[in-house]
């Protein structure tokens, strides 16, 4: 419990102490770059006092100059601060609409301009994949866990339609992500933070023109394969 303790005090100091200067240094220069870039390391600082090590493969095949549409599977509450830490760039979320009322970091995400949705409303459903649709076709980056939930038991759960109406519509390239390792350092179920290792496989981009324009089936049903061959991998093939 003591690594858990380490983690919160850490996470509720840099919300409350360094997130309000920096965000209205962010609202002065006019971007919210500042605020990724303390995101990051932020993440990464929680990670190591929580004794959480990253193994990382594949990462060398997203270019940082290009965007993407980010889709990984959802193990357990770690997953959102290991990626922030891992993409090598600004990258967008689009999260649960109850962690827009999170204090001060809420304040945060929306200039980071995070796209925050009612799973249970069809319609703000829409407005909020639209929205994200209009920023990737103007050059942004998203991640998307399109499991929808964390997973309950440790196994990988059916991919929902949306973020592959998303990837249709804005034709930006797919990067595919199997995060492998965050179930047992923290699952959805417990509040404490287990020291583990966490892997990370960043698969090689699809291109969503390639798959028919009417089938975003197909689309969905390759994405989820990809990523689950990624869970089928033994550690010995990352390296760290």
């Amino acid at each position: 419990m003591l690594r858990t303790a380490l983690v919160v005090l850490a996470v509720f100091g840099m919300i409350f102490l360094a997130l309000p200067p920096l965000i209205l240094l962010a609202r002065i220069q006019g971007r919210p770059d500042v605020l990724y870039s303390v995101g990051r390391l932020g993440s990464r600082l929680a990670l190591r006092l929580a004794g959480v090590h990253l193994q990382v493969r594949g990462l060398e095949q997203v270019d940082p100059k290009r965007n993407y549409l980010f889709l990984a599977n959802h193990q357990g509450n770690c997953d959102p601060p290991v990626l922030l830490a891992v993409i090598p760039q600004n990258t967008r979320y689009i999260l649960k609409k109850e962690l827009n009322k999170i204090p001060i970091l809420s304040i945060a995400m929306r200039m980071g301009s995070f796209v925050f949705i009612d799973r249970k409303d069809r319609v703000d459903s829409v407005r909020g994949m639209n929205e994200a649709v209009t920023q990737l076709q103007q050059g942004q980056s998203f991640l998307v866990f399109p499991e929808g939930t964390r997973t309950r038991t440790g196994k990988m759960g059916e991919f929902k339609k949306g973020p592959f109406a998303i990837a249709m519509q804005s034709g930006v390239p797919i990067v595919p992500i199997t995060i492998k390792g965050s179930f047992e350092v923290m699952p959805p179920t417990r509040f404490r933070i287990n020291p583990g290792i966490i892997s990370l496989t960043f698969h090689p981009p699809l291109e969503p023109r390639n798959f028919p324009p009417d089938d975003r089936n197909l689309l969905r049903e390759n994405v989820q394969k990809i990523i689950a061959s990624g869970l089928m991998e033994t550690e010995e093939e990352f390296q760290t």
